[in-house]
């Protein structure tokens, strides 16, 4: 029974699918026939406007001869200029072309007498065009006005704070709330440092504003207020300091297969440092080993990585 009930939703489904696909095939066998109806429909009225012509000689060559008033040959060349002959026949079949092309370069600039898929196409593009030009225009503006970034504020002097004196059991948000609350509500960062152990607060950091008057004020106004109980120092940092040029590295001890590595993130691990120097040779097994605090085991931030051969630890030190 299940087996039948299977193959009766197969039939289902293959049978919905083919119904789908005919739908589809009618709605663009419909889509073709329009637009084919629309281009027959542009060229006939390129070939209509030819006779339009013609019928303008004829008329000219029945006024040369005569056969019509003054009168009828003035309607003909009623468009013309006041200074044109009405005489003239020549002119009046001049003018009406021209005429005729200039309402076929209208249409053309308007997009009249287009497929209707090609006309909306054309119309998306002038959009994206002028989208991206006003994009442009905001970014130039932005560039002439000199607007800095914030990722230029984060690290910029001119915007930073130093604060010292912050409870060693405070937070964050209580030293955030103390500028808002006097004036200085545009803090973009703080950078308060912290006890590795504990994660306590050390009780001093910086401070980024978005602006210079909120640096300016707190500096002059913010300057030994009390916060929970200890008066603050906010002051300007200190200028950073270049980086020294590294010393050159000393020479390679006879057969030493192992080097030292400092300044490393707590949260360091083996497994990161055998694949940072795994490029440089083979490390024996265990060769990965990390100072670790006897007390609690926490990570100091130095480690050695022993090689299976010399070359190894000497690319290492080089690279």
């Amino acid at each position: 029974m299940s087996k039948s009930k299977e193959e009766k939703k197969v039939k289902k489904e293959k049978k919905e699918k083919k119904e789908k696909k005919e739908k589809k095939e009618k709605k663009e066998k419909k889509k073709r026939k329009r637009d084919d109806t629309v281009v027959a429909a542009e060229e006939e009225q390129d070939t209509t406007s030819p006779d339009i012509a013609v019928k303008s000689e004829n008329d000219t060559d029945t006024a040369n001869n005569g056969d019509e008033s003054p009168q009828t040959i003035k309607t003909v060349t009623d468009d013309d200029d006041d200074n044109d002959d009405p005489a003239d026949g020549s002119t009046a079949v001049g003018n009406d072309d021209d005429d005729d092309d200039t309402k076929k370069k209208d249409q053309e600039d308007d997009g009249e007498g287009e497929v209707p898929g090609r006309k909306r196409k054309r119309k998306r593009n002038r959009k994206k065009k002028s989208v991206a030009g006003e994009e442009a225009g905001d970014g130039a503006t932005a560039a002439t006005s000199g607007e800095i970034s914030q990722e230029k504020k984060l690290s910029d002097s001119e915007y930073t704070v130093y604060v010292e004196g912050i409870r060693f059991d405070g937070t964050e948000d209580e030293v955030k709330n103390f500028f808002v609350k006097n004036g200085c509500p545009d803090v973009l960062q703080m950078r308060l440092a912290r006890w590795q152990d504990s994660g306590r607060l050390r009780g001093y950091g910086h401070v980024v504003f978005n602006t210079t008057t909120s640096r300016a004020k707190a500096i002059t106004d913010l300057n030994r207020l009390n916060l929970n109980g200890r008066y603050l120092t906010i002051r300007p940092p200190n200028q950073r300091k270049a980086a020294p040029t590294p010393p050159p590295p000393r020479t390679q001890p006879t057969g030493c297969r192992t080097i030292f590595i400092k300044n490393l993130p707590y949260d360091s691990t083996e497994e990161e440092l055998q694949t940072v120097f795994r490029s440089c040779g083979k490390i024996v097994d265990g060769g990965v080993r990390l100072a670790r605090n006897s007390a609690n085991g926490q990570f100091k931030g130095f480690a050695y990585v022993e090689f299976k051969n010399v070359e190894g630890a000497l690319s290492a030190v080089n690279r």
